[in-house]
């Protein structure tokens, strides 16, 4: 049993082996083990002083076959305890003790009084379980992205995920000290190099837990970027839904938090020119925009607007191309549902997406330049189907002084591209399809565009020119 706890400890984590010497059916097991071996030496001394040693006899019978029929049961116990996800859960449970024995412990001690070394040591105890818990689970996923087992990564990542939560539902209740800066938070490695400036807006939003998990998140999906990219979608998606559960719960400093995250995210794609973990990353933050959105918070949906316009220009400077017609195509499907919900952002959505073409110096430019225009007439389209000509003249005037053999093309593929996408991809979605419902309104808008020649008769099913990376 050593030996395979000092395999899984090697594997995963070095915590495995504190967690089994810790856990009390081995205690219980080893202790009656020993027992069984002390009656049977001290048993094979006694016998020489009875006549009728039955009883010893019978006794050490029933502690040897106890011993070996003990061990059927303890072996499974053994190879369960030591999977993955075992592991996982025994050190989530760690964080939710820290969190409950700080909660248990709650005083009515005035707000100076908590902040005495006496009043803080017992949550700097509590932080520092915490903060040694999370850094296993990290380490465990980190294990798991390197030898490509997504099955162990997705546990982890739900074990983070499943924290955030479980924390956001005490919370509230947690004293005032839990929330201030201990020694065992400041010597933490995600916290040892933060300004000070930002330490102090951390304590006084009391989030340090929640960013802790966040800096979790970010290494993960660094780790993965040009390896394992299923890892960094897959951290982009649960960086997505604790957003959506701040945005439910009206946390908004939270919901801040990610999206500075996932610019971080984003920096770390084009710095490491992932085109496919940037495309499958921005349909994750887009989706967060739409829940922004739906819950009517038009400043947070305008900040990441103002975020994809900024990005978007970075990796056209990087020869990202792709990544900004990508952006091009979000900020379009973002501007469909803010038309659609009536939002008061869809002007301003739609005044970023008209800022992102730039003038081609190259073909591939020439490319990108007309998926932009493309995603840009669609978007013309659906406001006109909607009876917004207003917004649709808009895209004209931008549009309006484009060559006539370039719009001539915009207006083809629109026609041609058909509605999937001839490879499999995690987002399933065609950027230049358009629906036969938006067809005649297309037509509407290219009529304005003087000097253009009639389309062919049929295009349908014809393959678009859209290339993946």
């Amino acid at each position: 049993m050593a030996i395979v706890v000092q395999l899984s400890a090697d594997r995963f984590t070095p915590k495995v082996t504190e967690l089994f010497l810790r856990e009390k059916t081995n205690f219980y097991l080893f202790s009656f083990l020993i027992l069984a071996n002390v009656v049977s030496l001290w048993s094979s001394v006694a016998l020489g002083f009875y006549e009728d040693p039955q009883l010893l006899i019978g006794l050490n019978l029933l502690l040897g076959t106890a011993s070996f029929l003990v061990l059927i049961p303890y072996f499974s116990f053994v190879f369960h305890f030591l999977q993955p996800t075992s592991i996982i859960r025994r050190i989530e449970q760690q964080v939710q003790q820290a969190i409950l024995g700080s909660l248990a412990s709650k005083s009515s001690r005035s707000r100076l009084e908590q902040r005495q070394p006496s009043a803080l040591q017992p949550c700097a105890a509590a932080h520092q379980r915490c903060l040694s818990a999370l850094d296993e689970i990290k380490s465990i996923a980190i294990s798991a992205l390197r030898q490509r087992e997504e099955v162990i990564l997705l546990e982890a990542l739900d074990s983070l995920k499943a924290l955030w939560m479980f924390y956001a539902q005490h919370k509230a209740h947690l004293p005032r000290s839990w929330f201030l800066w201990t020694p065992a938070l400041r010597r933490d490695p995600d916290f040892a190099s933060v300004d000070e400036g930002l330490l102090r807006q951390v304590e006084a939003e009391g989030s340090w837990l929640e960013l802790k998990i966040l800096r979790q998140y970010q290494a993960l999906f660094t780790e993965g970027l040009n390896g394992l990219r299923q890892a960094s979608t897959l951290v982009a998606i649960h960086t997505r839904e604790l957003g959506i559960r701040a945005l439910q719960s009206r946390e908004l400093r939270l919901v801040g938090w990610v999206i500075k995250f996932f610019n971080t995210y984003l920096r770390a794609v084009i710095n490491a020119r992932d085109i496919r973990s940037g495309y499958n990353l921005l349909k994750q933050y887009r989706l967060l925009a739409e829940a922004a959105l739906r819950h009517q918070q038009s400043a947070l949906v305008l900040e990441m607007v103002g975020h994809f316009r900024y990005y978007s220009l970075v990796a056209y400077k990087a020869g990202l191309l792709f990544l900004s017609e990508a952006f091009g195509f979000d900020l379009g499907v973002l501007a469909q549902l803010s038309c659609a919900l009536q939002s008061e952002t869809t002007e301003a959505i739609l005044q970023v997406l008209l800022h992102l073409d730039q003038d081609p110096e190259s073909e591939q430019q020439e490319m990108t330049l007309r998926g932009i225009r493309k995603t840009q007439a669609r978007l013309a389209a659906y406001f006109l189907s909607r009876g917004r000509e207003d917004l649709a003249r808009l895209i004209y005037e931008d549009m309006q002084q484009e060559p006539l053999a370039r719009l001539q093309i915009i207006r083809q593929e629109l026609h041609s591209t058909a509605s999937e996408f001839w490879e499999f991809t995690d987002r399933a979605e065609n950027f230049y399809y358009l629906e036969p419902a938006l067809r005649p309104y297309a037509e509407q808008f290219f009529s304005w565009f003087q000097g253009l020649t009639s389309l062919p008769a049929s295009l349908e099913g014809v393959p678009g020119s859209l290339e993946l990376p």
